[in-house]
Formats: structure tokens, sequence, C-alpha cells
């Protein structure tokens, strides 16, 4: 039982120091590719950051032009302004110039026939849309980097404590089975391209908190190498009997 576990630690831990590793590397490469892979999400953010900058407007003479037919109006604006965010961010050749004429030529006629009525001038609105994509294009970046950067750490000290603290497996095996967790979970993001893990990244509190976690089982980790594993024996003790499990774990 020993050696089984004592595998699994070391190849789980091995495993997401691997994935974190090779992801963290292709982020930092391939900004092209990044960038491609996160579009969607970004424009979406977008989207809603424009929306509220446009909900702050003064825009009384449209509210009483259209006073009986406000909302199904603000639809209408609400998809032009998708769709000419989405021409703008093409238009800016971020992966793509083969259709910039064309694009160009689309975001005036969007702005010309549904977005004239908000009195914010062409050029003004095309800068709003192009500075918010850098920022959050930036940003996002930036949060990927340190997401998949403390995993790489967390995972790496998993390894060594793994190789060096033989006799703490079993200690070991419930921590690294947690984070092979975030490693399923990066491997899809990449593989598959989920918007859901974007907006965990992305999400300021939701960001904090998993980063919390990786510190508590940070700190489970040096316990482990430079206190006999003593709290977490006794913190897997407590769990298991919340669990109603007869396991135990003692300090090593």
């Amino acid at each position: 039982m020993f050696r089984v576990a004592r595998v699994t630690t070391i190849g789980l831990s091995l495993l997401g120091v691997i994935v974190f590793g090779a992801l963290l590397a292709v982020v930092q490469s391939n900004p092209q590719g990044f960038e491609a892979r996160a579009q969607t999400f970004i424009i979406h953010e977008v989207e809603k950051q424009v929306g509220v900058t446009l909900d702050s407007l003064p825009l009384q003479s449209l509210t009483s032009q259209f006073s009986e037919q406000m909302q199904a109006r603000k639809r209408e604006i609400d998809a032009a302004v998708s769709q000419f965010i989405t021409a703008v961010v093409g238009a800016m050749c971020r992966l793509d110039c083969a259709q910039r004429e064309q694009l160009e030529g689309a975001l005036k006629q969007i702005y010309q026939r549904q977005l004239a009525a908000l009195n914010v001038g062409l050029d003004k609105l095309r800068s709003i849309v192009e500075g918010r994509y850098r920022e959050t294009l930036t940003q996002l970046r930036r949060d990927v980097v340190i997401f998949l950067s403390v995993n790489l750490v967390v995972m790496g000290a998993a390894l060594m404590v793994a190789l060096g603290r033989g006799a703490a497996a079993r200690h070991l095996l419930p921590i690294a089975a947690v984070l092979t967790v975030s490693t399923v979970i990066a491997a899809c993001w990449y593989v598959f391209g989920q918007n859901w893990l974007w907006t965990i990244i992305y999400a300021d509190y939701v960001g904090w908190t998993y980063l919390g976690v990786l510190a508590v089982l940070f700190i489970f980790l040096a316990d482990i190498a430079l206190n006999r594993a003593r709290a977490t024996s006794e913190a897997l003790n407590i769990v298991a009997q919340v669990l109603g499990s007869g396991a135990s774990w003692s300090p090593c």
C-alpha cells in the first residue's frame, strides 16, 4: 500500500508539473495563439464593458424619441454594438488581415445605421473598443500566467516532497489528488477552449479564492517536509472522522 501510494503521488505530481509547465511555455512563447483561443471571451468582456460605458452616457434624446419602444430599441442597439465590436476587433488585424477592407466598411455601416443616434463619434467609439480589447487581453494573459505559474510551483513542491519524504506518501496522496483536479481542468481548457475557465481565472474573487486554496495546500506540503506532517495528519484525521472513514494518519 505504501509503495502504491508513493508511486501514485509521484506520478500525479510529475503529470501536473509537465502539464502546467508545458501550458506556461505555450502561453509565454505564442501570444498570438493565446489571443486566438481567448478572443471570443475577450470580445464578450469588451461588449459588457462598452455597454456599461454607453449606459453612462446622457441619452435623454434617444429616450424621448423612442419612449414607447425603448426596450426594443435598446435591444437593437445592443445587437449593433456587438456587431460593431466584432468588426472593430477584426479590423485591428490582430490575427488576420484578409478581410480588413470589408470589416472597415461594415463597421462604418453599422455605426451609421444603428449607433449614430448615441451621439458618440465613430472614431471615439472605435477607440473605446480598441482600448478595452487591449486592456482585457493584457489582464487576461497576466492572470493566466499567474494561474499556471502558481500551479506549477505547488506541483513542483509536491513532487520534491514526494521524492524526498517517501515515508509521507499517504499524507501526500490526498493533496496530489486535489492538485490533479487542477491539472485535468487546465488540460481540458487548452484542448477544448472552455470559456467558463476563462471566466474563473478572470474573475478576481474566484481567482483569489483559488490561490488561497493553493496556499493552504502549500502550507501542508511545508508541514510534511519540515514538521513530519503533524498538522497534515491532524487535518486528515478530522476529515476522515467527518466522512465516517476508519482511515487514520500519524506523524512521520
